[in-house]
């Protein structure tokens, strides 16, 4: 399968009280700094949309959001880009983007609150319902791929997939690990 649309969301822990808006000017402050390394455009305010993509960061090679969808907040990022050559490398990719976006949130001091992220639950997504319908058949086609990833993110810590159901929805999976993890842990794991 030839998918290169993919996000990933660490969902947050600590922090859900933090204002959404107040990510505004931490997104600012990345694009004037060049704080991920790559082409950040611009942010789009999305906080008036319930469970919705809440505050995102455009970039050239992909999007990060501070989202809401599902109730749950966290950190997204997708791809729009071909970020690697196949599946495995791209979940790389994705994955060491949005753990250094979750990273420097962690850091931030100017949102008035602490704000951390769970290492040991992530939703690994596609952005192409064309390419990955959400179906059984693309879980059979996409396992061999995410397991193999997972299991070098998770390594020693029991893993379970949980594939979103509704058809109507993107295909997604819901990873949670046993064990709590560090987004520091992961990052070395993905190759920071």
């Amino acid at each position: 399968m030839d998918l290169q649309k993919i996000g990933m969301k660490f969902f947050a822990g600590d922090g859900n009280t933090i204002n959404l808006v107040d990510f505004i000017p931490v997104f600012h402050r990345w694009i004037q700094g060049d704080a991920l390394g790559h082409l950040l455009i611009d942010v789009a305010d999305y906080s008036h949309v319930h469970d919705g993509p809440g505050i995102v960061l455009v970039a050239h090679e992909g999007n990060y959001a501070v989202d809401e969808t599902g109730g749950r907040r966290g950190m997204v990022y997708y791809s729009k880009r071909e970020p690697a050559e196949d599946i495995q490398k791209c979940l790389a990719v994705v994955c060491r983007r949005v753990l250094r976006a979750c990273r420097l949130l962690e850091q931030e001091e100017s949102l008035g609150g602490p704000l951390k992220f769970s290492g040991n639950e992530v939703q690994i997504f596609a952005n192409d319902r064309l390419i990955a319908p959400n179906t059984d058949q693309t879980m059979k086609i996409l396992e061999p791929a995410l397991t193999a990833f997972l299991d070098g993110l998770f390594p020693d810590n029991p893993y379970r997939l949980e594939q979103e159901k509704d058809p109507n929805e993107r295909f997604s999976v819901t990873v949670r690990a046993a064990e709590p993890v560090s987004i520091e842990t992961l990052l070395e794991r993905v190759g920071e």
